[in-house]
């Protein structure tokens, strides 16, 4: 395929995402942070914007610990003793003595005997459910599960995928019924707080 009908190909299928209102919005480029002050959280400088100040609302740092001067000082800290990035996943460059530690004291805080770090939730998602469906399995998912959920059915390639409509107990019954003898295995996957509308 050369280059021209790729071309098309992109342009049909941005085309397509933009008339079913999937396609992506610019994005938005962070020029500086301003610290929280007093009772104001952090403010946020966009391009184009001048000085006009932005709350952000879709961050995942909950807590503001991104810019906690403790968190700053220690990343700092390991930076200089260990680089930047471990240069490839665990399994083939192994993994730093201080993710184990912190695993560790995870693992004890939780009462259990082991905890494994992830570097997202994305991830986190995709890692463990993969694996655990296989082509004899059937998963039943709720319509608003996160995106990071239906990747992750997709990648596992189950016997069979059912969606009953959001918090539908009565639907996710009849889901339940109609695969017992149909698998080995039946996997219910839910969100616990569900993000997809805001």
């Amino acid at each position: 395929m050369g280059l021209d009908n790729i071309e098309k190909v992109f342009s049909q299928t941005i085309k397509e995402l933009k008339n079913e209102g999937r396609l992506r919005s610019k994005e938005f480029i962070i020029t500086k942070v301003k610290r929280p002050e007093g009772n104001k959280g952090p403010r946020y400088f966009l391009k184009g914007k001048g000085e006009q100040e932005f709350i952000r609302m879709n961050s995942n740092s909950y807590l503001g610990m991104s810019l906690r001067n403790e968190i700053i000082e220690e990343e700092e800290k390991m930076t200089r003793e260990y680089g930047v990035g471990p240069g490839a996943v665990r399994f083939i460059s192994g993994t730093f003595k201080t993710h184990r530690e912190l695993e560790k004291k995870l693992a004890t805080f939780h009462g259990r005997d082991g905890a494994m770090l992830f570097n997202s939730a994305y991830s986190t998602v995709v890692g463990i459910l993969t694996p655990l469906i296989t082509g004899d399995t059937i998963v039943i998912s709720d319509e608003l599960n996160h995106n990071c959920i239906i990747n992750a059915l997709r990648l596992s390639r189950p016997k069979d995928k059912k969606i009953y409509k959001h918090l539908d107990m009565n639907e996710l019954k009849e889901k339940i019924k109609e695969s017992i003898g149909q698998a080995k295995r039946l996997i219910i996957v839910t969100d616990d707080i569900f993000s997809m509308r805001g």
